[in-house]
């Protein structure tokens, strides 16, 4: 009879022609079949060999390129300022090229069991380029958003639902009331409540501003700013080491201009989880009532800080370049100052930094829709960047950016159950049905390029800057008569993204 394969391995033959079976210590040891469960796979291996190669095949070429630069500029005085200034580079670039090997599914392979979104391409892609769209003129680059929104207004027009039968009907329109409850209304009140709080800081950095007298009235006795050692560091490293100017750091900041980046991938991760939210198992309304939340606790714990502590600010005439001196004495007068839009910020509203609860809210929300740890990386790289030039040109203490982004990411943490307690919702997101934009009339097209001019005219200033808090409050206006006279309708959400993109336009 014929031994099996692994028996046969182990056989052995005796002096006397019989077969025998060798001791247990001296059988081989089998190969099973199958690994075990758990055990990682050959390919699993080879996938994140090939993952880290890539990587670093990627980080080589971009030192590469960036030393073949470097050592072409005309200003560098010697070895030590041309390794320094390559370092510099190397992490300032780094997150661009993390960006678009993302973006290019450089790192997916063919035998991963879940495979790529396409926002999860798209939105990274959309960080490059949008720091190329920042080499080009505001007009142009706003109105490359503007026509964005609109076509994503257009594209995203619900087509009519054929009929059901009545179970299905009885059973839809009970998902849709859950929805309802759970869905647009509260996030309309939501970002209702984030304009209110958005407003009413705004007239308190007037405020804070306004009383703290010793900040101008004697000009020749200013309070100095606190002793900041993260500034003290930034402008050592920057003027000593690296040798460069303040111009060639805004520059260099306005070039990649981190806070369009943010707002441009807000922007295409609202697309996406409108269009594909339910293979995302995310919905539209939920994450973006976590994320107005968000920043509206965030700049109302702000406004509360700056006012319980005045901080003197690191620009010692502040005053007088931001404020009418000396302060209006007429009560009227005085509250039409507190009007003005701060687009700039003020003097004295320091903790905690508005920008840096604005750009977090942004980079939590970004981040946890692409949902790729490179990503994370790069995107969290360019904010801290950013706000690390917010502190070399003292437009904040240290301990303001850093508080802001530790706080909205506790925030944005916390309130996770918002989106998580949303059950249910899904069946109507996979039904979505969207009208093709080829099928858009004329008059579809003016209709929802209209509140999106409004919103350009404001962004680059055909309207006056110092409009911007009343050209909100009528745009919110219409919104709201909008949404009494029709309920809640696509149309009123477009009008909400375009209100949304002005504030930022403004506040940004």
């Amino acid at each position: 009879m014929p031994l099996h394969r692994r028996h046969v391995v182990a056989a052995a033959t005796n002096d006397e022609g019989t077969t025998a079976f060798a001791p247990d210590d001296q059988r081989r040891e089998t190969i099973p079949l199958h690994p075990p469960v758990g055990a990682p796979s050959i390919k699993s291996h080879t996938s994140k060999s090939y993952q880290s190669l890539t990587l670093l095949i990627l980080i080589l070429l971009q030192a590469v390129l960036l030393m073949v630069a470097v050592s072409k500029a005309p200003n560098i005085r010697s070895t030590y300022q041309l390794i320094a200034i390559w370092t510099a580079g190397f992490f300032t670039s780094l997150p661009i090229f993390l960006s678009l090997a993302v973006g290019l599914g450089v790192f997916e392979n063919s035998t991963s069991k879940q495979k790529l979104l396409p926002h999860q391409q798209y939105i990274p892609l959309m960080v490059v380029a949008t720091i190329v769209g920042n080499q080009l003129p505001v007009y142009l680059s706003s109105a490359m958003a503007v026509v964005g929104i609109t076509i994503f207004g257009l594209a995203s027009r619900p087509h009519p639902q054929n009929k059901a039968s009545p179970t299905t009907t009885a059973t839809r329109q009970q998902q849709q009331q859950q929805f309802d409850m759970s869905g647009p209304l509260p996030t309309v009140f939501a970002t209702f409540l984030m304009i209110a709080v958005l407003l009413t800081e705004n007239f308190f950095v007037w405020v804070v501003s306004a009383t703290y007298k010793p900040s101008y009235e004697d000009p020749n006795r200013l309070p100095k700013p606190l002793q900041d050692n993260g500034q003290i560091t930034m402008r050592y490293i920057i003027h000593q080491v690296l040798q460069l100017s303040k111009l060639d750091v805004v520059r260099l900041r306005n070039m990649i201009s981190v806070e369009w980046i943010l707002v441009s991938g807000l922007g295409l991760s609202l697309v996406a989880i409108e269009m594909q939210g339910a293979k995302m198992k995310r919905n539209l309304w939920p994450m973006a009532m976590r994320a107005v939340l968000t920043l509206a606790a965030a700049r109302f714990i702000r406004t509360i800080s700056f006012l319980i502590t005045v901080l003197p600010s690191q620009s010692p005439r502040c005053y007088f370049g931001h404020f009418s001196y000396p302060p209006p004495t007429e009560w009227s007068e005085w509250i039409l100052e507190g009007m003005k839009p701060q687009v700039n910020g003020g003097c004295n509203d320091l903790i905690i930094s508005g920008h840096a609860t604005v750009t977090s809210t942004l980079a939590c929300l970004v981040v946890s829709i692409v949902d790729k740890p490179l990503f994370t990386t790069a995107l969290w790289m360019f904010v801290a960047m950013d706000y690390m030039v917010e502190v070399y040109e003292g437009f904040h203490y240290s301990v303001d950016m850093w508080l802001g982004a530790v706080m909205v990411n506790f925030i944005w943490k916390t309130l996770a159950p918002i989106e998580t307690s949303q059950q249910g919702v899904e069946t109507i997101t996979a039904e979505k049905q969207f009208l093709a934009l080829k099928d858009a009339t004329p008059c579809d097209v003016m209709r929802y390029a209209f509140p999106a001019l409004v919103t350009y005219t404001q962004v680059v200033q055909i309207i006056p800057q110092q409009m911007g808090n009343y050209t909100i409050v009528v745009f919110l206006c219409c919104v709201i008569l909008q949404l009494i006279r029709h309920g809640f309708q696509q149309y009123t959400q477009h009008c909400l993204f375009c209100l949304l993109y002005m504030a930022f336009g403004i506040f940004l």
